[in-house]
């Protein structure tokens, strides 16, 4: 299923309202579509389908507010809601919280302000219906972009009983290695629409993708000077909300470094999985990413490790699995088993691992994996 090219937002004007500050706002935008009512208009215009947002624009916060509110969250309960009104006393404001309301305005709206709080409780409401799961390189070179390419093969091509949209983005702008690895060289240059993010919608995304043979939509660019751009932070999260609007499961290639972005990322996506692999330092490393993640997160997340390129063989091992599950702890470990030809032989010519050999070990135990792991609430086969 591909989703509204844009953000559905129902406007309603409680009465007594003269204000008309929100919506020049909003239709100046071309990723928002706005629609606007009044209070007596309310109950034929909003299910949960309807809308992607609604905004109760008020004067006050008396018995007919609070009936229009009570409306709102009894036709559409779960849908994101922002107040905008004048100020409103202290009472009022513990009454908002009544109706799970996401956030309040006050006038005079600032129009960024305004955008940036629409766009944020989208992303949260939407991030619960299309999927993100990023894939972290804990150190460099622990073959998280192997990973991450093949876990978007996987998911297209093998976990679903049906058909999903699935999209492999790369966030290492340093280098756009998914696109070298699979030999699919983007030549868009991500650097036109730095000064002007807002640019980034639907129609821009399905510009820029480049879609693998196996069925997923790949977005990598080489854009090292992104780092040190004015707009890189938001031209970073602007894409993030189109690609992931765009498809149900999205895979993060999420490179080891520190990046402006980075834990708004972590703090925002379904599923995370650290690659490591089987060497004190690596591991140390990803300790301390779980450490930050848990900081980040609630504590009912769940932080996965994958421990990439183990060697086979009792004895060949020089850290043990009872010793990593002495240092994760509750933490869940898997293992990916070492392949150098086969992952070598993918790379040099521009191909899955599961192009080379769908029946390898390291194709296997990363599907065993991903089975294990809740990317839908859909059961996979």
């Amino acid at each position: 299923m591909i989703l509204s090219s844009k953000i559905r937002v129902l406007l309603i004007n409680a009465e007594g309202t003269h204000h008309d500050d929100v919506s020049p706002i909003l239709t100046s935008e071309a990723g928002f579509a706005l629609t606007k009512v009044s209070h007596n208009q309310l109950p034929g215009e909003l299910t949960e389908d309807s809308a992607d947002l609604v905004i109760a624009d008020l004067e006050k916060l008396e018995e007919e507010e609070i009936q229009l509110l009570s409306g709102v969250r009894g036709q559409a309960p779960s849908v994101p809601l922002i107040i905008v009104s004048s100020d409103l006393g202290a009472e009022a404001m513990r009454q908002l919280f009544k109706f799970n309301v996401q956030d309040w305005l006050n006038r005079p709206i600032n129009a960024d302000e305004l955008i940036a709080s629409v766009r944020a409780c989208v992303r949260s409401k939407r991030i619960t219906r299309n999927r993100v799961h990023a894939v972290v390189s804990t150190v460099g070179g622990a073959g998280a972009t192997t990973a991450a390419v093949s876990m978007a093969d996987i998911a297209v091509s093998k976990l679903f009983r049906k058909k999903h949209s699935v999209a492999l983005f790369d966030l290492d702008f340093s280098s756009g290695n998914c696109s070298y690895l699979l030999n699919m060289i983007n030549d868009f240059k991500i650097s036109s629409v730095i000064s002007s993010p807002r640019r980034i919608d639907s129609e821009f995304i399905q510009v820029i993708q480049k879609k693998h043979e196996k069925g997923f939509n790949l977005y990598s660019f080489k854009y090292p000077e992104l780092a040190t751009e004015l707009n890189g932070y938001e031209l970073v999260m602007r894409l993030l909300d189109a690609v992931s609007q765009e498809h149900e499961h999205t895979f993060l290639d999420v490179p080891y470094y520190e990046t402006e972005w980075k834990d708004d990322v972590l703090s925002a996506v379904n599923t995370c999985t650290l690659v490591t692999e089987p060497n004190l330092p690596a591991l140390k490393h990803t300790l301390d990413m779980i450490e930050r993640i848990q900081a980040l997160r609630d504590k009912d997340f769940i932080v996965r490790v994958v421990v990439n390129k183990r060697t086979g063989g009792l004895f060949s091992q020089r850290i043990s699995k009872r010793k990593l599950k002495e240092l994760f702890g509750d933490t869940p470990v898997f293992y990916l088993p070492v392949d150098a030809n086969l992952i070598g032989e993918a790379a040099d010519r521009g191909m899955l691992p599961s192009e080379i050999s769908a029946r390898s070990s390291f194709t296997k135990s990363l599907t065993k994996y991903m089975k294990s792991i809740e990317l839908t609430g859909e059961a996979a086969t």
